[in-house]
């Protein structure tokens, strides 16, 4: 899985060659996230092997870091005076931060922790690293504020920027990062990573290990989708009230599933490429703008519609 990515990597760690500042992306869910905690644990290493000895002060630091779940790592602590002030140690290990959003953005006061952190000598391993995930939560300021930092980089620090929408990194981040690109996993990929075997699922997956364990654990997700669109008018005024009621993150989870129906359809029936081509452009609009209140129930109504329009 993502041989050609983790050859690049070794290859520039065994050659002394590792850019200041990586930037990795592709889909959600395909393993980045992963990997770049793999490659900063053997950058951060003390016996200097590629991949990490997993022995050291350094990897077991790293390796307690990891068994941590997401919830439990904090970006901000209250001091006696009430002051918020960034963690930019986030577990034990000096000379590594992961930093990850507070609430949805990454904020530029995070950014000015990251700044003190590159500032200071490395406490424990030959390097410092400073791992960013998602890097497009950071807002335009937190940006704007990282990429002083990447113009004039200290020698003793990495950045790994992992990212899942590259269009939403400002264009002189990525001038000023070596991007690496990982590509979607296989169906069989997916299948021997997740032990799931249904064929419906692993299609919809688009590549991504987090969507198909998301789909077999909410098939009435998958049903919801079918029913927009093969099933009738009714079915779909039916289906706009459980819609609505679904959280946040399942209606995601649908545009995303009815999103990869309606390229499979597009794919199938070229005679109707451009009406498909407007529906899926459609549905990735909305998916990008529910949090503004966009109504799900008359989004689907408005893709019946267009969908009558198919020959």
């Amino acid at each position: 899985m993502h041989h050609k990515a983790k050859k690049l990597l070794e290859s520039m760690y065994k050659l002394g060659r590792v850019p200041s500042s990586l930037l990795f992306f592709g889909k959600e869910g395909v393993g980045k996230k992963t990997v770049a905690f793999d490659f900063a644990k053997a950058l951060l290493c003390m016996k200097r092997t590629f991949p990490a000895c997993n022995d050291c002060p350094s990897c077991f630091h790293m390796n307690e870091f990891s068994k941590k779940p997401v919830e439990e790592l904090r970006v901000y602590s209250d001091t006696s005076t009430g002051r918020k002030v960034f963690l930019y140690l986030q577990g034990d290990h000096p000379d590594f931060i992961y930093l990850q959003p507070e609430k949805d953005e990454i904020k530029i006061d995070q950014i000015r922790g990251v700044i003190d952190f590159v500032n200071l000598r490395p406490a424990l391993s030959p390097k410092k690293v400073v791992l960013v995930w998602p890097a497009e939560a950071m807002n335009p300021y937190s940006q704007n504020a990282l990429l002083k930092t990447l113009e004039e980089p200290p020698e003793d620090t990495h950045f790994i920027l992992v990212c899942n929408m590259l269009d939403r990194i400002l264009p002189t981040i990525r001038s000023r990062s070596y991007t690496v690109e990982f590509e979607e996993l296989s169906e069989e990929d997916i299948k021997k990573l997740t032990g799931i075997e249904d064929r419906v699922i692993l299609s919809l997956s688009e590549g991504s290990i987090t969507k198909a364990k998301e789909l077999s654990q909410k098939s009435h997700i998958i049903d919801m989708a079918k029913k927009v669109l093969s099933g009738s008018v009714l079915d779909v005024y039916k289906l706009s009230t459980q819609l609505e009621n679904l959280s946040y993150e399942d209606q995601k989870l649908f545009l995303h599933t009815l999103e990869a129906m309606l390229h499979k359809k597009m794919l199938e029936n070229k005679e109707n490429y451009e009406i498909y081509e407007r529906l899926i452009d459609r549905t990735v609009l909305v998916s990008d703008n529910l949090k503004r209140g966009l109504k799900l129930s008359l989004f689907v109504f408005y893709l019946k519609i267009l969908l009558s329009e198919v020959v």
